[in-house]
């Protein structure tokens, strides 16, 4: 043994040192018996000094009953524990025996804590079911910025609203998951197979940018989206993102997004149907599908709704929906998601029907943990018709996308964002004898600069439009995390609307007495927007939130007609009306006790069209909601 030799030799040079003798020989036999014990020790078992068990258990959702997956389950004062996994189990092991603290947490529900007792070479079994907050903060959300944060380091006015909150409160329409938002004017409608469209801030219908998973949707009448064409056991959860946002999304964006983020496939096997009943012989029913293995997953939907509406003869109507999402996960970081859409809604009144189906596809790519890229390419076509005459004529728009999206974080304080975007629109309409076509090119780019306590975003997008030209629209923005529990936000930026296919195209159709005049020199309407907000944590289980905002519109585009003779009269569109809204919105969430939670909003709104001097129609000067949720 070299090594007993080596240790000898320096060890008797230590002794001599010190004029201490000892006998050769027996300096090797007390190295011989330290080295075997040595050899032994290093074989023996961790157990046979430290006295260690596990901890296993799962995690689910205290209403659903459903596995979470990705809860983090902690020992509070080590680093030992562990995440939730895809049927919400945890396992830690080497566990020292004794008393400890187990603290389980994840985004939108409140977090649990559990004195637990270990003992060595046993299993401790600490099972969770986790309840849901009001207290939204640890949501992750991704319309505000492109980019994925936490709901309270947003520097964007921005609400959410989740699938549980949906589930509990029984909504069947998405229309109606956005009535008890502050700022949000949820208009129904029975006349042209219209159910549900949403105002922002006291701004028009026209001015809400509807998306569906990123994908921008189209038709409808005035100009703005019916969203109960959309069904809502379809919904993973709305981001609703309120002022100027065409730094980011280009045209109809005046008044804010609503971002509606479809669900995915479930973890496991599941199917369900249901039928509900209501007044004017409404009926519903509704089948879901889904299935996740290995790296394949898909959830599907179909709707069916009827009703005999408020007038019969005139809005009875039945509506049919299928939705999908199909994703395969080639690698950890790159996963590659199919989103088909199909629907028809049929009206009793000149059996009008609307039609529309869509393809979203969308590749995801993360190459590091600093970095992201996205490619969503889709197609959109809405058809609408009427029986005139005995014949079926009507109007058809396509649309088509693509957009290359990519952010990265930069020396871990800058977060760059920049992207791509490609749309055109085609419109074919019998009813007004035209065909016409347009397409844009946009790019932005946006700067998330993180000092700790302060955020400050600054972006700007252009659009390059084949007939009126390019936009460019810039927009800033701050959060400042005054102490932990109180935060300010502020922002301002510009955002625009084109000018539609048949305003600008559409010449000499007769709409009844009027015959329509198109205006190919109409200009964008044009927005500038200011948000100031402050978000107060009252206490662990309160949540104030008080927005200042003021959105000034000019360019608007209005109309002029004559009445004079015999019709018909003419009807032209021009850049006429120019108009603001301000207001204060007011927010209070409360998770009361364990099963009691309460919700309190109130906004405030003055309009004014500066044309005339008027207020502007329709819009509600004070809207108060309160809502109770007891489980």
């Amino acid at each position: 043994m070299p090594s007993v030799v080596l240790s000898i030799i320096v060890l008797k040079a230590v002794l001599q040192k010190f004029k201490l003798q000892i006998e050769e020989d027996k300096m090797r036999g007390y190295l011989s018996s330290i080295v075997a014990a040595v050899l032994m020790i290093a074989l023996l078992p961790v157990g046979a000094f430290a006295q260690t068990g596990k901890i296993e258990g799962k995690v689910i959702d205290a209403y659903t009953k459903e596995p979470l997956v990705g809860a983090n389950v902690v020992i509070e004062g080590t680093t030992l524990g562990a995440a939730s996994s895809t049927d919400g189990s945890y396992v830690i092991t080497a566990v020292p025996a004794g008393e400890f603290t187990l603290t389980v947490s994840m985004m939108g529900y409140k977090k649990m804590t559990e004195k637990v007792k270990v003992f060595a070479d046993q299993i401790t079994t600490v099972n969770f079911e986790l309840k849901e907050t009001v207290i939204k903060g640890d949501l992750i959300v991704v319309t505000a910025t492109k980019t994925e944060h936490l709901l309270k380091d947003v520097p964007v006015a921005t609400s959410v609203v989740t699938r549980e909150e949906i589930e509990a409160a029984n909504i069947q329409t998405v229309q109606h998951a956005l009535r008890y938002l502050s700022g949000v004017q949820v208009n129904e409608s029975y006349g042209w197979g219209d159910k549900g469209k949403v105002e922002l801030q006291g701004l028009n219908e026209k001015h809400t940018l509807i998306l569906v998973d990123g994908q921008r949707v189209h038709g409808g009448h005035k100009d703005a989206v019916d969203l109960q064409a959309y069904p809502v056991e379809m919904v993973q959860r709305i981001e609703v993102v309120k002022g100027p946002a065409s730094c980011l999304y280009g045209s109809d964006a005046i008044g804010g997004v609503i971002n509606i983020i479809s669900k995915s496939a479930p973890s496991k096997l599941r199917f369900s149907a249901s039928p509900a009943f209501g007044s004017r012989n409404r009926r519903i029913y509704k089948a879901t599908h889904g299935f996740r293995k290995d790296k394949f997953g898909y959830f599907l939907n179909y709707t069916h709704r009827e009703s005999e509406g408020i007038e019969r003869e005139v809005d009875e109507y039945n509506e049919n929906a299928l939705q999908g999402s199909f994703q395969y996960q080639f690698t950890p970081a790159a996963k590659l998601t199919l989103k088909p859409y199909y629907s028809l809604h049929k009206m009793k009144e000149s059996d009008r029907e609307q039609k529309r189906n869509s393809l979203n596809s969308i590749w995801e790519w993360s190459p590091d943990k600093v970095s992201n890229l996205k490619l969503r390419g889709s197609l959109f076509n809405y058809d609408y018709s009427v029986v005139e005459t005995g014949e079926r004529i009507g109007w058809e728009e396509r649309s088509y996308e693509i957009e290359l999206n990519y952010n990265r974080l930069i020396m871990n304080r800058h977060l760059v964002t920049g992207g791509y975007h490609y749309q055109t629109a085609e419109q074919d309409d019998e009813m007004k004898d035209f065909k016409a076509d347009q397409t844009t090119h946009s790019f932005y780019l946006q700067d998330e600069t993180n000092f700790k306590t302060f955020t400050f975003t600054i972006g700007a997008r252009a659009d390059r439009h084949d007939r009126w030209g390019t936009e460019v629209n810039p927009k800033a923005s701050f959060l400042c995390n005054v102490t932990e529990n109180f935060r300010l936000r502020g922002s301002v930026g510009r955002a625009f609307k084109g000018p539609g296919l048949v305003k600008l195209y559409a010449d000499g159709w007769r709409m009844g007495p009027f015959l329509m005049h198109a205006n190919p020199d109409l200009e964008p309407e044009k927005s500038i927007g200011y948000q100031l907000g402050a978000e107060w944590r009252i206490s662990r289980d309160l949540l104030g939130n008080l927005c200042l905002f003021r959105n000034e519109v000019k360019d608007m585009i209005g109309f002029e007609y004559t009445r004079r003779g015999r019709p018909p009269w003419d009807f032209y569109y021009y850049n006429i009306g120019e108009a603001f809204t301000q207001g204060i919105e007011l927010n209070l969430a409360s998770q009361i006790m364990d099963n009691l939670s309460g919700r309190f909003g109130y906004t405030f709104l003055d309009t004014e069209d500066k044309i005339t001097g008027k207020e502007l129609t329709y819009k509600p000067k004070h809207t108060l909601y309160f809502e109770f949720d007891w489980k």
